[in-house]
């Protein structure tokens, strides 16, 4: 019978600690519900059969369906979670039952591939990669997955760090079953426990953990945990006790708001518990199903929802000129027609939806140029609310591809095309929420590599600036009784100045011709609750530093967290043609930055003055 087994170490082997969960501990994920989520899916969406709609199913036992404390599924663990060093801080006494978390996918081609391969080989082996790989992935070039870390958010979400995976492939052995627990190096009865362990068959000569595929216990198992899987392929992964903040509503919320838009597309289906009972979402109950939930929620999601349905069904978009493919990608102010703006600016500006394709080049290092192409989808927000722009690459949402917000303006931005898909998938982080022009993974493999990441970040700004441009003035006067400028004289004065009479005396010498004035490098102007700096020239960077006057002493040393934090809420920061590469409590640094780049930031105390301090990188 199999049983829990964690190998000894050698002498002298080094020791280190997973800390592999740490990667989906970002602000850009909601807690472990929405990593779970992601990575659960996005494998999904990875392993689909062309032409089907693949299907996940979220199913929670809950107290009643727990497993019973002395469970065979338990069998070696238990003193390895409670030996020193294992890395958890308090362990369940598992007498209320084990509860576990039941997530299975369908129409999917399930883990394939020789489960007693032990090295790298010229064959695809999902089986291989998935259970005996750390930070390593068999993923090719155009699925989503890049760093083999998203799995690791299984036993992170577990509060023993233990689950299990069965697959069903259409290959022999069809079907396999095998555990994991990753804990840290850790001590039993004197031996030294490798950080890794497996629910397996353990070869006794090299400890090799060799999968189950006996009936017998895979059906015992498909019954103890209610496996909806018979002899469909795909992949049924069990969470034992899953995490506290993993549950019913708070999956359903993810599945919503991380994965609307391949259910809308008819990509994706989902079955999640809710209230005990099994809720079905596709296309046709999405919408439904986002208005039974709270009204905070329905707020968020339903004009997204509203523009994602219209932009699926966009056959004309507008194009966008092509930039020379022999340069770097930049967004330049005629990239679309002033006649083509003017029948444009109109219906944006009656909260009308705009379609905008727009051609791009990918050039891999070392391979063809490929062209490609995107699509930004616009429309204006008649309250003025802020929103952060979506982009979606080939069904998964980058949450934090861009972390400002476009005052006033909803957006949406798919690349769904191959090439470019690639590019963008190259340059993810290992949560798969951010763009990172900087990754291991992105740089060097492209020409041109970061300047296409910024020209698809910059595109919402970019068509916003061209479709508001003409209307945009600046108030030389704005910011006089914010930030303390001085005064130009009143006619009053003017008049005493010229009635005063000089004294006599020798004439004074001919002043030498005085030098024009050059322009300042960055311009700053009052709106609103805030202001706007506005660069002049090309710079490498600029350094923003904001604080509340007060009556004594100096402002930015007086700066309280309490006043406010740039990047939190009421705080608003919006940019046009730069991006925010990184805000520290009252500081921002912005770059880089090119003549006609500007930053808005808004959502200050109206009441108090506010003192600005910038300074900047020259290029």
């Amino acid at each position: 019978m199999a049983e829990w087994s964690f190998r000894d170490m050698a002498r002298g082997e080094l020791n280190v600690d997973p800390i592999q969960s740490e990667f989906f501990s970002t602000e850009a994920i909601d807690g472990l519900t929405e990593a779970l989520v992601r990575e659960s899916i996005q494998n999904t969406l990875d392993a689909n059969k062309s032409g089907e709609t693949a299907l996940v199913r979220f199913w929670f036992s809950g107290k009643g369906e727990a497993l019973p404390a002395k469970s065979v599924y338990l069998k070696g663990l238990e003193e390895h979670l409670r030996a020193k060093g294992s890395g958890l801080t308090t362990v369940p006494t598992f007498q209320a039952g084990i509860p576990f978390l039941l997530i299975e996918d369908f129409g999917t081609r399930g883990l394939r591939g020789d489960p007693e391969q032990e090295r790298d080989a010229e064959s695809k082996n999902d089986f291989y990669y998935f259970w005996r790989n750390v930070g390593r992935s068999g993923k090719r070039e155009g699925e989503r997955g890049r760093w083999g870390l998203g799995k690791n958010v299984f036993p992170a979400s577990s509060q023993i760090n233990a689950f299990f995976g069965l697959t069903k492939r259409d290959e022999e052995p069809a079907t396999l079953l095998l555990g994991q627990s990753v804990l840290k190096v850790h001590e039993v009865n004197g031996h030294r426990k490798y950080p890794y362990g497996y629910f397996a068959n353990v070869a006794p000569d090299d400890q090799f953990a060799l999968p189950i595929s006996d009936e017998q216990s895979l059906n015992q198992f498909r019954a103890d945990f209610h496996l909806a899987r018979t002899n469909e392929t795909g992949l049924s992964i069990v969470v034992l006790m899953p995490d506290e903040d993993i549950r019913e509503e708070t999956i359903l919320r993810a599945v919503l708001r991380q994965y609307f838009y391949p259910i809308m597309t008819g990509l994706l289906s989902v079955l999640v518990t809710k209230a005990g009972n099994e809720l079905f979402v596709d296309r046709d109950s999405l919408n439904a199903t986002v208005g039974d939930m709270d009204a905070s929620f329905r707020g968020e999601l339903l004009p997204m929802l509203k523009m994602a349905e219209w932009a699926i069904s966009v056959t004309n978009p507008i194009s966008v000129k092509p930039y020379p493919s022999s340069s770097a990608p930049k967004w330049e102010h005629d990239a679309l027609d002033e006649s083509v703006l003017e029948q444009l600016r109109p219906e944006f500006e009656k909260g009308e939806c705009l379609a905008f394709e727009v051609p791009i080049t990918v050039k891999p290092s070392g391979k063809p140029e490929q062209a490609s192409k995107f699509r930004v989808f616009l429309q204006r927000d008649l309250t003025m609310q802020s929103h952060r722009p979506m982009f979606v690459r080939e069904g998964l949402i980058i949450t934090d591809a861009v972390r400002v917000k476009q005052r006033g303006v909803l957006s949406l931005v798919v690349a769904e095309d191959k090439a470019l898909a690639d590019l963008l998938g190259d340059a993810e982080n290992p949560a798969h929420t951010e763009w990172q022009s900087r990754s291991a993974h992105f740089k060097n493999r492209y020409k041109h590599g970061e300047s296409t990441l910024n020209y698809v970040k910059r595109s919402v700004g970019a068509i916003v600036q061209m479709l508001t441009q003409s209307a945009s003035e600046q108030d030389l006067t704005a910011l006089a009784d914010v930030f303390f400028l001085a005064q130009p004289p009143t006619p009053e004065e003017r008049r005493k100045a010229k009635s005063k009479k000089p004294e006599p005396g020798p004439e004074p010498p001919n002043p030498d011709p005085v030098e024009p004035p050059q322009p300042r490098p960055l311009q700053i102007t009052q709106v609103q609750g805030g202001f706007t700096v506005t660069a002049s020239k090309s710079l490498a960077a600029a350094r923003i530093t904001a604080a509340y006057e007060v009556r004594r002493g100096d402002a930015f040393n007086r700066y309280h967290p309490a006043d406010f934090v740039l990047g939190e809420d009421p705080i608003e920061i919006a940019t046009h043609n730069t991006e925010v590469i990184e805000h520290t409590l009252n500081q921002l640094r912005v770059g880089p930055l090119e003549k006609g780049s500007a930053l808005t930031v808004t959502g200050f105390d109206q009441a108090r003055d506010l003192a600005v301090r910038i300074s900047v990188e020259e290029s």
